[in-house]
């Protein structure tokens, strides 16, 4: 585990805004120790709650009904005040949040969802996060619907104020057809409700061009009031910057987004997250050269 923190130290810094922290220090060897010390077994459909620095992390499971594929979840990731977590590609710097299973336990696949993010800008870095506690929906495929199944694995994320602390939050949920109670049921609905709309013809993204290592991409919005945003992920061993601004003209935007790695790559998928206000929605499509 202490590997794994290193790596993702030298972005951590940057969205942080403060030097790179030695790993053999007693803060960080704390730190690290925290995270582990309290990441207790799991009660049927929620694992116990993995505390940390800033905040704590645990994950939940809305059993399904009998014969049902799709199992819906969530990470649940309670901050304290001033303390900050990461969008699926935070931008400049920063820890993406991600699942990993230690075993497969009858589930096919998996996928995290991410509601509509925040951008930061510390004077040295820009990113996108969340700086309120938030819900990330898990949708797990069931390989055979009427055989049990165990999620096991754990989530990683950095949560960031003064100093990044690496999170990692173990699971172990076995998943059957007893129903879940009331409060874990709305926690789910709550964070699948949080997720933007499905874009459209008048509210989302019209163009995507790539050029070099930017791509132009060209937003249609439903008013000319208030202020968009655009947040962008890459697929395949491309990422992205944090999209820039260029232009607006009543409900056009245009926006250029740096391309940071995978820049040989002929192909460049989008996954964006476009908002206005309290609005948002979220598409994919593919850049044109």
């Amino acid at each position: 585990m202490m590997s794994k923190f290193r790596d993702i130290l030298d972005k951590a810094e940057k969205a942080c805004n403060g030097p790179r922290m030695n790993t053999n220090t007693p803060i960080f060897l704390a730190a690290a120790l925290t995270v582990a010390a309290f990441a207790s077994p799991s009660q049927a459909g929620t694992s116990e709650w993995t505390k940390t620095p800033g905040g704590s992390v645990r994950l939940i499971v809305d059993n399904p009904q009998k014969g049902a594929s799709e199992v819906h979840g969530a990470v649940q990731i309670n901050l304290d005040p001033g303390w900050k977590t990461y969008w699926r590609e935070p931008g400049d710097a920063g820890v993406p949040p991600e699942l990993a299973l230690s075993q497969e336990g009858n589930i096919k696949s998996y996928s995290l969802g991410f509601p509509a993010p925040h951008r930061f800008e510390d004077g040295t870095s820009k990113w996108s996060g969340y700086k309120k506690s938030v819900a990330l929906p898990v949708i797990l495929t069931l390989a055979d619907p009427s055989k049990p199944a165990q999620f096991k694995g754990h989530a990683f994320l950095g949560i960031c104020e003064a100093i990044c602390i690496p999170v990692t939050a173990e699971f172990d949920i076995s998943i059957d057809n007893s129903p879940s109670d009331a409060l874990t049921k709305t926690l789910v609905s709550d964070a699948f409700a949080a997720l933007p709309d499905k874009a459209s013809a008048s509210f989302g993204v019209k163009s995507a061009v790539r050029r070099d290592d930017h791509v132009k991409v060209t937003v249609q919005l439903p008013t000319d009031q208030p202020q968009t945003d655009l947040f962008v992920a890459g697929e395949g061993g491309v990422t992205f910057g944090m999209a820039k601004l260029k232009s607006r003209e009543a409900t056009t935007a245009v926006f250029s987004v740096p391309v940071l790695t995978g820049k040989d790559k002929k192909a460049v998928t989008l996954n964006y997250t476009l908002v206005q206000g309290e609005k948002a929605v979220s598409g994919k499509l593919e850049a044109q050269e």
